[in-house]
């Protein structure tokens, strides 16, 4: 009996005493990050000329569990799109080649974990994340045409694609990371999985939009 009851006290105090220790061993911390980001976009309705080279702020919530493991959570703002090869025809000539400009912003939330090995300041990252995108396109261009750069009859004007840049966009990222003191510098790659084209209403289903970014950050900690 007294066995036992020293067994159910031990456990009693390892359930309380455990998520403590590992509370108090974990570091959390806040910063600001500022960076760059060069986006892209692929589509089988047009062919991309230039992506879009802007800048990102945000902040940075990060967990440190020990020197090898942590877990950053990330709010960040940025502007992506890219330019796309477009037409205007013209009749009984050749067609005219011009760019459009699908530009849009975005607001984006990330949860990315980030592993040291041997503790170094070299760090492995992954994780992904989830993006709100809006953008404020000029409508008032109708004469410039995708999806077929030969014939009118099979081609999409390219203004009535602005709305697939409204709406929600997500996806793996992977990168390295190096730390020194309060700084941490960040190199990523994003993937955005979701078909943009489907935020469109009354099209031809079976098309794709998608996207992607890589991004270089500089992020300062508090402490």
């Amino acid at each position: 009996m007294l066995a036992r009851t020293s067994i159910i006290a031990a456990l009693f105090v390892a359930t309380f005493a455990i998520p403590q220790t590992a509370q108090a061993q974990v570091r959390h911390r806040l910063g600001f990050t500022l960076g760059s980001n060069y986006s892209s976009i692929q589509s089988d309705l047009f062919t991309t000329s230039a992506g879009r080279l802007s800048a990102v702020v945000g902040c940075n919530f990060q967990f440190e569990f020990n020197d090898r493991f942590s877990v950053s959570q990330e709010i960040m703002f940025t502007r992506k799109g890219g330019s796309v090869k477009a037409v205007h025809f013209v009749p009984e000539q050749i067609t005219e080649e011009h760019l459009y400009d699908y530009h849009y912003n975005s607001f984006e939330a990330g949860v990315f974990a980030t592993f040291h090995p041997f503790g170094l300041p070299i760090g492995l990252q992954g994780g992904g994340f989830f993006g709100t995108n809006f953008h404020n396109l000029n409508r008032s261009n109708r004469n410039l045409y995708v999806g077929d750069y030969v014939s009118i009859n099979n081609a999409t004007r390219a203004v009535d694609l602005n709305d697939s840049f409204a709406g929600m966009d997500f996806g793996p990222a992977a990168g390295i990371s190096a730390s020194a003191g309060r700084f941490q510098a960040n190199a990523r790659y994003y993937y955005g999985v979701s078909n943009l084209y489907n935020n469109l209403d009354f099209v031809e289903a079976g098309h794709r939009i998608n996207t992607n970014s890589l991004r270089l950050s500089l992020t300062y900690f508090l402490r």
